[in-house]
């Protein structure tokens, strides 16, 4: 998580870069704890702390966003960093509060950085997926329409932690925005039954089958004569 902030930070806002501190680049800063630790801690409060793997890793996702003409045009264009929104969903009710890495104000448009396993598009997809980042762009795009009244553009700039830092960026299609906004609305009215009768059912109410995904079978014949037997037990 430090990693990430640290990155956001770099990329979005390079000017915080006093907010950090890399321990390990002189003599004896071997492992972080005892003396020579508690005293880098003391004399670094209020940074954050990065190994010298962390500060390669934060500065290598740097320049490979820097060296991606689609990822910079977004990331240096003039805008807000670290935008907060505040508003009131009207059907709900609800108050929201989101914070936007980036609003480019002038072409509508919100920038979300991620740091992705992959950059490959079916993997960082579900990445996103089983993230929930469409939803989280629901939200913001509700929220942008809410207080301007029009829908923006929705762009996920992802990078990758490690060498070689592959960088790629992706549109947020208006099919991923109705999937998003129809999980949003059934969260927020799963939340709303849950507050009304007091009642938190867990994810999973009851026993059953394990399934796993579809790229885990051979071919989709094995899929189809697999067979549940209660003896197996």
């Amino acid at each position: 998580m430090i990693l990430g902030t640290a990155t956001h930070r770099m990329i979005l806002e390079p000017d915080r870069v006093g907010d950090f501190a890399v321990y390990g680049e002189v003599e004896g800063q071997n492992v972080r704890r005892g003396k020579v630790w508690d005293e880098f801690q003391a004399a670094n409060v209020g940074k954050m702390i990065l190994t010298k793997a962390e500060r390669d890793f934060m500065v290598g996702q740097v320049v490979s966003v820097r060296r991606s003409p689609d990822a910079w045009k977004y990331l240096s264009a003039k805008g807000t960093t670290e935008y907060t929104m505040v508003w009131t969903d009207k059907v709900s009710g609800r108050r929201f509060k989101g914070r936007l890495d980036k609003l480019i104000p002038s072409a509508h448009t919100i920038v979300d950085l991620k740091s992705a396993r992959s950059c490959i598009s079916f993997k960082f997809g579900g990445q996103a997926y089983a993230l929930n980042y469409h939803i989280k762009a629901a939200i913001y795009s509700s929220g942008y329409e809410a207080l301007t009244g029009i829908r923006p553009k929705f762009k996920f700039v992802a990078v990758e932690p490690k060498p070689p830092h592959e960088c790629a960026v992706y549109r947020l299609t208006p099919d991923v925005l109705l999937q998003g906004l129809e999980d949003l609305d059934a969260l927020v009215k799963l939340l709303a039954e849950c507050e009304k009768t007091n009642t938190w059912p867990p994810t999973q109410p009851e026993e059953s089958d394990l399934v796993l995904p579809a790229y885990a079978y051979t071919s989709a014949e094995d899929l189809a004569d697999l067979t549940y037997d209660e003896g197996d037990e």
